[in-house]
């Protein structure tokens, strides 16, 4: 049977696999041009409520860019009092060292060493001129003090404020955030569980730590993705904060209760990103593995081959009366290689209806007159080309009207596909299709397993799909699952596509191939003599050619023959098969030339074709959002 259909099905649907992994595992691009990471934010409470905070991050520019920029949202606090942010100071490190950069008023695109701040009703704008190209890194030191965000109650003190805002262009990497109270010390009210409780809001990786004996709070998350935000809650002694105005009233009780129901939503949240993680990547490694036993046991089962009568290690006769061109189809696995046109034209010289000779011709250049060493390939006697599949090979480099040329050099054979690629293919396809008809007519193959591979490569390409859809949906967080099932994947498709019941013929047929070609193979080793029957032996190496033989070991079995047995009395070639085989001049042989011709032709060929067509620390909860500050930034 003609396996290639088959295998362009099974090329299509793998292609289209391709196309949807890639679709998917490709990011969308961003308008953002530069990678933020690291990102250190160090903040002060101070005695008058005021939050003293340096904000240091880390630029990594894939494109040019003027400088970066913050937008620090303008907010309202529990108390009713709208923040408001003045910018201290602005560093910069990057190639050219480290800078203090100068406040303007004004600056424009293309300005170095100075920053801007502009603020408006919705929030402060802090722009830092300073322009970097593609591939550079900056580091950006930013110090600014923000009021509004601290509130005093009766019976606590409270920070709720965004330190990562869902404003900016793209995500923060590997943050860290450090929260002290400058008047902790002097209050001598020491921290304890009752007294200094902290929370924040955002990823649900993210740790929080709080430390009483320093009066210090640390938070980490290895990623802040654009468009979310991360905050923070603290409720401290109010003695910490002696320079702001305590309100008369609790607030602790209602901080308890928000932070307590969103610590359950997220601890739930969490129980059921386990429970999926788990159960995915079970079904991840389980269904895949499904799979392959399925693949597996079909081929031990309905896809058993009948057991082969002959055994022997090698077999030194011609494996059967077919085409070489068909034989060699037949253990390609349907298809028609290379090279088995090359084994045609080398069967018609043997039957001296094709001609092979060396030749040397000379070419006027620049620098004088040039030998060129070339291959020309001639028809003869066309009444000795009695089989189809002869006359289709004929057919792709002469024509047969009587006035055409009969002859053509192997540096003329790329200029057919280039000149006329659609006869080019036609007579290519033509004469592939007489060697897959003429191999189906045989029968040798009871099931080409299309349906098993086609079952296989639908299934698994689906399984990859959803297995690949889980991997980003859980972020990430399954890559040796994911490996797995797809190593899975791979080797239940691969085991489909070995699916191929043949004939009791076929088996045997096979077995004598194997033999054949393991004989040709191991023949300078094994020390034997050329059969005398010269006939024969032209058949045999015609055959090693089908069935692939390396051209060193082409080369080694065509020497074998006695020099006299290939040469006239004077000294002249009379041996056909040789030539194929063997080097001449600064040229392979023409088994190999003529191989290398086909890649090439049809490399120049497609490309013809195509051009016209709690609060005691712990992890991040959700909720939240009603954190003073955040904003955004990116560049310009």
């Amino acid at each position: 049977m003609n396996a290639q259909p088959a295998r362009a099905r099974i090329a299509v649907a793998l292609a289209v696999l391709a196309a949807c992994v890639l679709a998917l595992s490709v990011a969308p691009a961003r308008a953002a041009a530069a990678a933020m990471d690291p990102v250190r934010i160090e903040a002060t409470v101070n005695p008058d409520g005021s939050l003293d905070v340096v904000e240091t991050r880390t630029f990594e520019f894939d494109d040019d860019v003027n400088g970066v920029f913050w937008e620090i949202a303008r907010t309202v606090n529990a108390q009713g009092v709208p923040s408001s942010v003045e910018v201290g100071s602005v560093t910069v490190s990057d190639a050219r060292g480290e800078r203090a950069f100068t406040r303007a008023e004004s600056a424009s695109e293309g300005d170095d060493g100075v920053f801007t701040v502009q603020a408006s009703d919705e929030d402060t704008q802090l722009k830092v001129f300073a322009p970097e190209e593609d591939g550079d890194t900056a580091e950006v030191r930013v110090a600014y003090t923000i009021d509004g965000m601290v509130a005093s109650w009766s019976d606590t003190a409270e920070l709720y404020w965004k330190f990562v805002g869902q404003g900016w262009e793209d995500s923060s990497y590997n943050v860290e955030l450090t929260v002290s109270f400058a008047g902790a010390a002097a209050s001598g009210v020491a921290a304890d569980d009752g007294n200094f409780r902290t929370w924040v809001h955002g990823p649900l990786d993210g740790r929080v730590d709080r430390f009483p004996d320093t009066a210090e709070v640390t938070c980490s998350a290895p990623e802040v993705a654009s468009g979310t935000f991360a905050e923070i809650r603290v409720a401290f002694p109010t003695s910490w904060v002696p320079g702001l105005a305590a309100s008369g009233e609790a607030r602790l009780d209602t901080i308890l209760d928000e932070e307590q129901a969103w610590a359950d939503e997220a601890n739930a949240l969490r129980a059921r990103s386990r429970a999926v993680l788990a159960v995915g990547g079970v079904a991840q490694v389980a269904l895949p593995a499904i799979l392959l036993a399925a693949m597996v046991a079909l081929k031990l089962t309905r896809g058993r081959n009948p057991k082969p009568v002959f055994t022997e290690t090698y077999f030194r006769d011609l494996p059967s009366a077919d085409h070489p061109a068909v034989i060699s189809a037949f253990m390609e696995g349907g298809s028609v290689p290379d090279r088995a046109l090359v084994a045609t034209l080398m069967k018609l010289t043997d039957e001296r209806a094709v001609a092979l000779d060396p030749v040397t011709s000379e070419s006027s250049g620049l620098f004088g007159t040039k030998k060129e060493q070339d291959f020309r390939l001639s028809v003869i006697d066309r009444s000795r080309v009695a089989e189809a599949i002869d006359r289709a090979a004929l057919r792709i480099y002469f024509d047969e009207a009587p006035e055409a040329p009969q002859e053509v050099l192997f540096s003329q054979m790329k200029d057919r596909a280039e000149d006329d690629p659609e006869a080019y293919r036609k007579h290519l396809e033509d004469y592939r299709a007489e060697v897959s008809g003429a191999l189906e007519s045989r029968m040798l193959v009871a099931s080409s397993g299309d349906g098993v591979k086609a079952a296989a490569i639908g299934i698994g390409g689906a399984l990859a799909l959803a297995s690949l859809i889980f991997f980003i949906a859980v972020d990430f967080a399954c890559l040796p699952t994911f490996a797995v099932s797809l190593i899975l994947i791979g080797a239940a498709v691969a085991v489909a596509c070995t699916y191929r019941v043949y004939s009791q013929e076929g088996v045997e047929l096979r077995q004598r191939c194997e033999a054949l070609k393991r004989w040709f193979e191991d023949f300078t080793r094994l020390g034997e003599a050329v059969p005398s029957d010269l006939v024969l032996w032209d058949r045999l190496l015609v055959m090693a050619v089908a069935l692939g033989v390396s051209d060193e070991v082409l080369r080694q079995l065509a020497e074998a023959v006695p020099r006299e047995l290939r040469e006239d009395a004077q000294g002249g070639y009379y041996f056909p098969v040789y030539w194929w085989l063997y080097p001449h001049g600064g040229l392979h042989s023409p088994v190999h030339e003529l191989g290398h011709i086909q890649t090439v032709s049809m490399g120049a060929l497609a490309s013809s074709l195509d051009s016209s067509g709690a609060g005691l620390g712990g992890g991040f909860s959700v909720g939240g959002g009603g954190g003073g500050g955040g904003g955004g930034g990116g560049t310009f």
